[in-house]
């Protein structure tokens, strides 16, 4: 995209991910770093080890709160 998105994340964050092993759950997850419009994510009980990075406008990620909202379940990480 020419003009990216705005990135309104901070680091400290929290948010609801998919999890990059495991694609059909869903996990909190803590914004650990920020560049540009990419978010650097730690799911909640994991280490820095599992970082994985998403575009702030990615689908993968959604407020906190979706997924009650929607009827679905918070899973903990693989």
């Amino acid at each position: 995209s020419r003009i990216p998105p705005s990135n309104d994340f901070k680091v400290g964050m929290k948010l609801e991910a998919r999890d990059p092993r495991n694609s059909t759950s869903t996990c909190i997850a803590t914004v650990m770093g920020l560049m540009g419009a990419r978010l650097r994510l730690r799911l909640d009980g994991s280490d820095s080890t599992n970082d994985f990075w998403r575009l702030v406008d990615s689908a993968d990620i959604q407020p906190i709160g979706t997924c009650e909202k929607n009827g679905d379940m918070l899973q903990p990480p693989l």
